[in-house]
């Protein structure tokens, strides 16, 4: 970086100049304080790296001396004034320099994998500026027909009655739907075929039935294909007389734990690990420190989600890291959440884009809309595509009652959500579902009912704040006083800033349902929750 007389004001640091690199190559020159952290130190609390952000500006104004005059902070952002760079001023020698070998920020050495996304990223645009997408100009670029694709090979093996007959057809029907539900959640290569001598897989799903009289008795189970482990089984009955199949008992609930086990495999063993391998590991790893609640592990969750979108850029990736971004929001995990609101929208508009009609991508993107945008008209189609695509993702039809809930249609909020909840009992994530029917109960006047779930969602999940919310206000709001303030005492300590006062007065405090139903805590009992 040079000054207007030529100057060398480059500062010594790699983040310094990855910061002035960002500002260089943004429209406006200007970025969020709260972006810049979460970009060069992702792996680091909000505190930390709000200080070390603080320093790397003090490093930035002393390199550029005089021109300092052109560096602009406050609270919010950093603004860069008056620059340019030789992507802009000489195309033709940039182009030239990717060619022979140079690379964007070659002496930039920072192991951030939010900060290596963005320079992908940048690098994209770069090329597109340049008049070219070939990539395979880049210094070490890959051919792509050489990298391994290689993703988690599941066969889903029917047995039942010889392949003939009417447990037969049960078998292949309920094993064809699995398999629709599961290629859903990630980057599967997914066989099915009858019982007998199969081609090796990584993991096997079974299916096998009974028919007995006008019932058929269904086994599901997954196994590993190298250790023959038993990942998972169920069994249920099916009455064929009835007009919908799969519809009835714990069908629903057994489609979708079987794609929740596969979804919540550890693939990070897997030998042969090529590029869809190496993300579905990273966006597995995500989810199972998603649905933890622990800041550390929420953070962690938006590494992962960034190392898997800088190998493949993934519309469903996306719609996992807008879902993140609204468990920030909801768990305040960073109150001054301005950055988490742009960042979701981003991701959610990112995951639109490219979608090419997969269900859960609709369904976290309804969500989301519904939820942070109040877009009830988007949201709604989407939540509907999602939900006539994929009747058996809880996902699904979580969107369509987050969607109903914020258009003030209670019943249908509530049926849609305990449908979700009844899908996804089984499965590692039953508490997020549990909470939302545990609010849709709410909006209905069932207080009772709503109880149940949202205590569910507690015992399963005890640092999950958003049920530990609604709990202490209608514990409040019925007169238990003790186990509103002993609730009280366990969200303070998983919430520092937690103040009674703030649940009551700051609309933006999320108990919107409870604000609504007048549920917050009467004035007189608030002084004992303080």
């Amino acid at each position: 970086m040079t000054d207007a007389e030529g100057r060398d004001c480059t500062p010594s640091s790699a983040r310094a100049r990855a910061l002035l690199a960002i500002l260089a190559r943004t429209d406006g020159h200007t970025r969020a304080r709260r972006w810049i952290e979460r970009t060069l130190w992702s792996d680091r609390s909000p505190q930390q790296a709000s200080a070390s952000l603080r320093t790397v500006l003090t490093e930035i104004r002393k390199a550029l001396g005089p021109a300092a005059a052109q560096f602009h902070t406050d609270r919010d952002a950093v603004r860069l004034d008056g620059v340019t760079c030789d992507v802009e001023t000489g195309p033709e020698t940039a182009l030239e320099a990717l060619r022979t070998g140079r690379d964007l920020l070659e002496n930039v050495q920072i192991g951030d994998p939010a900060f290596t996304q963005w320079r992908e990223e940048a690098l994209s645009r770069i090329l597109e500026e340049l008049g070219t997408l070939d990539r395979s100009i880049l210094p070490g670029a890959v051919d792509p027909e050489q990298q391994p694709k290689r993703g988690l090979e599941l066969r889903i093996k029917s047995y039942g009655e010889e392949n003939e007959g009417q447990g037969a057809f049960v078998g292949a029907l309920l094993g064809d739907t699995m398999a629709n539900l599961i290629a859903d959640f990630g980057c599967f290569s997914i066989y099915t075929e009858p019982g007998g001598a199969t081609e090796p897989s990584d993991l096997v799903l079974g299916v096998s039935t009974l028919a007995v009289g006008h019932n058929v008795q269904v086994l599901a189970g997954l196994t590993r294909r190298d250790s023959g482990e038993v990942i998972w089984s169920d069994k249920a009955r099916i009455d064929t007389q009835q007009p919908d199949l799969l519809q009835q008992g714990d069908i629903p609930r057994m489609v979708f734990h079987s794609a929740e086990r596969v979804l919540t495999q550890d693939l990070s063993r897997e030998a042969d690990a090529g590029v869809a391998l190496q993300v579905d590991a990273r966006v597995n790893a995500a989810i199972a420190a998603m649905f933890t609640y622990d800041s550390a592990k929420l953070r962690h969750a938006e590494t992962l989600l960034a190392e898997a979108a800088a190998l493949l850029p993934l519309p469903r990736i996306a719609a996992w890291r807008s879902l993140l971004r609204q468990i920030m929001i909801v768990e305040r995990i960073d109150p001054e959440n301005a950055t988490l609101y742009e960042e979701a929208n981003l991701f959610a508009q990112m995951a639109l884009v490219g979608n090419d009609g997969n269900a859960l991508v609709s369904s976290l993107v309804a969500q989301l809309l519904a939820m942070l945008e109040n877009d009830t008209g988007v949201s709604a189609a989407l939540a509907e595509d999602a939900v006539r695509a994929s009747p058996y993702n809880a996902f699904s039809h979580s969107a369509k009652a987050t969607v109903a809930l914020r258009a003030g249609e209670a019943d249908t909020a509530l049926n849609a959500s305990r449908f979700a909840a009844n899908l996804a009992s089984r499965s590692s994530s039953a508490h997020w579902f549990d909470t939302l029917a545990g609010i849709s109960a709410i909006t209905v006047g069932d207080i009772a009912q709503a109880i149940g779930h949202l205590e569910r969602a507690h015992a399963r999940a005890p640092v999950f704040r958003a049920p530990m919310r609604h709990l202490m206000c209608l514990y409040a709001a019925g007169g238990q006083r003790d186990r509103a303030i002993a609730m009280a005492g366990k969200l303070r300590k998983v919430e520092p800033d937690f103040d009674i006062l703030r649940v009551l007065e700051d609309e933006s405090y999320p108990v919107l349902t409870l604000r609504r139903t007048n549920l917050l805590p009467p004035k007189q009992m608030a002084r004992d929750l303080a």
